[in-house]
């Protein structure tokens, strides 16, 4: 059963990191999944492997987006 994507607002500590990211500063992928991890916990969401899309806003902050992995796999 496919699960429908998921889409929220990054909170602001989030949009920093995503920020400092796009900028290029290194190493922060890592910091940026456990935060999205740790919303999907506390939402109760187990999504097991997702695909992550930072989405930019207008107002300058970002969406996180999760679809499932099985959706880019390739069919043989």
């Amino acid at each position: 059963m496919k699960n429908p994507p998921l889409r929220w607002p990054a909170d602001e500590p989030l949009n920093q990191l995503i920020r400092r990211y796009y900028s290029g500063e290194m190493n922060l992928w890592e910091s940026i999944r456990r935060q999205v991890d740790a919303e999907l916990r506390r939402q109760q969401l187990d999504r097991g492997c997702y695909h992550m899309r930072l989405l930019g806003r207008r107002d300058g902050g970002y969406d996180v987006l999760i679809e499932d992995a099985n959706d880019y796999a390739i069919e043989p």
